[in-house]
């Protein structure tokens, strides 16, 4: 495990508007445990809650895990403030999470994430985010497949800033939302995501609503996936991400 202690500092009040994302976790170029633009505020709990995770499925499965882990999807996720505890719980992050490995075979997925300066004001708002998150997805499995050095990810990702986002609106339409549920499956484009998180995002921030966590993927060859949890997943509720119900 990586000790979060030789990270620099998150700056929370930061706006993220010009800011290339962070990232954490394995590549399968390097040999260990690697980050870059993430404090220690949002490693330690977001590395704790995967490892546990991951045990957790080991645990579960342990002669099925494995192909059950590199068969799973990448997850675009927004995160509400709320989700992570202390002071990255202040803000809200958008990123993307995948399965991966590093060069001696030792299995954590990566994870390339920014911190927001505002939520989504409206929906406009929300399918750019949700466009930006489309491309920064194709950029993940590029790194994985293609076997890019960190510093390939770090001229790539250079060019991922995300545009500034409006301050969130107090008149935004409340829409109910049901944490823990899996909604049934959103259409075929990416816009079709961004409508349905929109709706409901805009009402989350509005109200001040805190500990939602979306999570979307699109796995080849299957229907797309959008799952609600209230704050970060559970170890046993791991499975939705990385588990066996993950592959199906």
């Amino acid at each position: 495990m990586p000790n979060p202690a030789t990270h620099p500092p998150a700056t929370p009040s930061a706006t993220s508007a010009g800011q290339p994302p962070g990232w954490h976790g394995k590549l399968p170029s390097l040999g260990d445990f690697a980050s870059r633009r993430l404090g220690s505020s949002f490693i330690e709990p977001w590395d704790g809650w995967l490892a546990s995770g991951l045990l957790a499925l080991r645990e579960q499965r342990p002669e099925g895990w494995l192909q059950d882990y590199l068969g799973s999807p990448s997850w675009r996720f927004l995160l509400m403030p709320g989700v992570l505890p202390g002071e990255a719980g202040r803000q809200g992050w958008a990123g993307v999470l995948m399965p991966s490995v590093d060069r001696v075979g030792r299995y954590f997925p990566l994870t390339l994430v920014l911190p927001l300066g505002a939520g989504p004001a409206h929906t406009q708002e929300m399918q750019g985010l949700w466009a930006w998150l489309s491309r920064l997805d194709e950029l993940a499995r590029d790194a994985l497949f293609e076997d890019w050095t960190a510093d390939r990810l770090e001229d790539e990702l250079a060019r991922m800033a995300l545009p500034a986002l409006s301050p969130p609106s107090a008149e935004a339409a409340v829409m109910p939302t049901v944490a823990g549920a899996l909604v049934a499956p959103v259409g075929a484009g990416p816009a079709d995501a961004a409508l349905h998180i929109g709706a409901q995002a805009q009402a989350a921030w509005a109200e001040g609503a805190r500990g939602l966590a979306w999570w979307h993927a699109r796995p080849d060859e299957q229907a797309p996936r959008l799952w609600v949890s209230r704050g970060l997943p559970g170890a046993a509720a791991m499975t939705h991400l990385f588990g066996p119900a993950a592959t199906i």
